[in-house]
């Protein structure tokens, strides 16, 4: 009798475990596009951030970016893009360091980056002071 309680527990178990829903997973993390160092805020502000696809001659097309920064007092900036795919996963590309800007007080100015690759969808763009 105890023999039987325990199949039929398992087997109702096995029911219930194979009807329920699986978690729902998405194929790449949620990201905010703007990585901004709190000490950099207190001095400059995003004004604007761009981006739109760029057809090439060959086909397919890059994802172009241009942000505009206002500075709010003379300042040292160093920014880089991080891009990714449509899995989320990082797509390589040259000159991947920290590239370094000054900025006036009262001064806008402009910064843009391409895509290393026609596969990338999604960015990322880190603000810092240098080093």
């Amino acid at each position: 009798m105890k023999r039987l309680f325990i199949a039929s527990l398992l087997s109702v178990v096995a029911v219930l475990v194979g009807c329920a829903t699986p978690p729902e997973t998405s194929s790449s993390a949620a990201r905010q596009q703007l990585n901004v160092d709190p000490d950099v805020s207190y001095s400059m502000t995003v004004a604007e951030l761009f981006e739109e696809r760029v057809a090439q001659a060959g086909g397919g097309s890059l994802l172009h970016i241009q942000f505009a920064v206002a500075a709010h007092s003379d300042a040292e900036l160093a920014w880089k893009v991080t891009w990714f795919d449509a899995n989320g996963m990082t797509v390589k590309g040259v000159g991947e360091a920290y590239r370094r800007a000054t900025l006036l007080t009262g001064q806008t100015r402009y910064f843009k980056a391409v895509a290393p690759h026609s596969r990338v969808t999604d960015y990322q763009l880190h603000l810092r002071e240098p080093n």
